[in-house]
């Protein structure tokens, strides 16, 4: 057996680089927000900040948690339950019914690749048609590949599917053509987390 102690308080890591003499540090990311509570949890002070209002509307965002599938099962993606049949099926049909309504693209996040290609593969093999079909008839699907080289072509695949092109680094509308829903990684439009 084994006793480990971890230490879940990112301030502590922090006072140790400043006690070893770091005078600089730039946190950039798109999930800090709000600084204040982030700042706070790191125990450091952060005498220079920039913080961007969200390019989503706060009208165009709900949070929640979906604890039942279509039919009543529980959605539970712990280690015990997600390799389950009943799991997989019962978010495969979440996900057709969220991509039936969510308007645009959706997003569907896992806790890692082999959790989503499991789901995925099974999916494309079960219900007639399949789970993968219904999500299809619904959305154009992209599948976020866990190669680096291949991801800007995932990208840009999902980004068509929502007819949305490129400018100076924003995304704009070209056209509407139904959505897409990708699996893995994060983006705007709809969401949800496994």
């Amino acid at each position: 057996p084994t006793l480990s102690f971890w230490c879940f308080t990112p301030g502590v890591a922090m006072r140790a680089l400043k006690e070893k003499g770091a005078r600089c540090v730039v946190l950039a990311s798109g999930t800090l927000s709000p600084m204040s509570s982030f700042a706070s949890e790191l125990a450091l002070p952060f005498p220079v900040r920039l913080e961007n209002p969200h390019v989503i509307a706060p009208d165009q965002v709900w949070g929640g948690v979906v604890p039942v599938g279509p039919s009543g099962k529980r959605l539970n993606s712990s280690y015990r339950f997600r390799d389950t049949d009943e799991y997989k099926a019962e978010l495969g049909n979440a996900i057709v019914n969220f991509a039936r309504v969510v308007p645009d693209g959706l997003l569907v996040f896992f806790p890692s690749y082999g959790v989503m290609r499991a789901c995925v593969e099974f999916w494309r093999s079960h219900g007639a048609p399949s789970v993968w079909d219904r999500i299809c008839n619904a959305k154009h699907a992209v599948v976020e590949p866990q190669d680096k080289k291949e991801f800007a072509a995932a990208f840009a695949e999902f980004n068509a599917a929502l007819g949305l092109r490129s400018t100076k680094g924003r995304d704009e509308r070209a056209g509407d053509d139904g959505g897409g829903v990708e699996n893995g990684v994060a983006r705007h439009r709809g969401g949800a987390a496994v």
